[in-house]
């Protein structure tokens, strides 16, 4: 059963420990995507984080960040104006201690997502010229959807209010929705979700039997 925790702030020190050697929506994709270098990477990525001290380093902003940063706000009131749904943060959503997500939002009823990008004029053109989910955000939609069944839908905003021809480009996805993985593939978010669940628990279980090896070669060693 999911947990969400609404005292933590996204970008916090906390936030980040909380994040700490946890599949998130960052890293969904790579657990989805079936590479030998790619599943090598994840699993190194978060057995490292699992085995050493959280070392808390304050990441760097770029213009760009700072921009989304401060347009979320504003952001979230015209979502809330086109769709009547009242948003509230949350730090973190867990599905379990290592699986977990962070949305731009969640309405009251705990069941509605919202997931929002401010990006440059070109950027938010191409969003809404193609009219979809943009593919570098499908896991982390997928993810949300992952934490819960009782999770109906999500809402993806794109929002730059220089655009004058639409300054909120807005998407609603829910469980049955068909949505593309690539620009051949295709396949409906609840099965998509069912997956992803079952690769982050089989990354989990490799990792911990990895740990086991390693502490049983540590403990032959000792015997000597």
């Amino acid at each position: 059963m999911m947990y969400i925790d609404y005292k933590l702030k996204q970008g916090s020190e906390e936030w980040h420990e909380l994040k700490n050697a946890k599949i998130g929506g960052t890293r969904a994709k790579s657990v989805q995507v079936k590479k030998s270098i790619t599943e090598a990477v994840i699993f190194d990525e978060v057995m490292s984080e699992r085995n050493t001290f959280f070392n808390y380093e304050e990441g760097f902003t770029s213009e760009a960040m700072q921009r989304g940063i401060d347009l979320e706000p504003l952001a979230i009131e015209e979502v809330t104006k086109e769709t009547g749904i009242i948003f509230k943060d949350a730090g973190w959503i867990g599905r379990n201690d290592f699986h977990g997500h962070s949305p731009d939002g969640i309405s009251l009823c705990e069941k509605i997502g919202l997931e929002i990008k401010c990006p440059s004029a070109k950027v938010h053109n191409s969003y809404v010229r193609e009219n979809k989910i943009p593919l570098e955000y499908v896991w982390q939609i997928v993810n949300f959807f992952a934490m819960d069944e009782s999770i109906e839908r999500l809402y993806f905003a794109s929002f730059n209010p220089d655009y004058l021809l639409m300054p909120l480009f807005l998407l609603e996805v829910t469980r049955e929705s068909i949505i593309f993985t690539s620009k051949k593939d295709s396949a409906i978010v609840s099965e998509l979700a069912e997956d992803l669940n079952k690769n982050v628990d089989d990354l989990i279980l490799k990792i911990k039997q990895e740990e086991k090896v390693i502490i049983q070669r540590i403990s032959n060693k000792l015997k000597f």
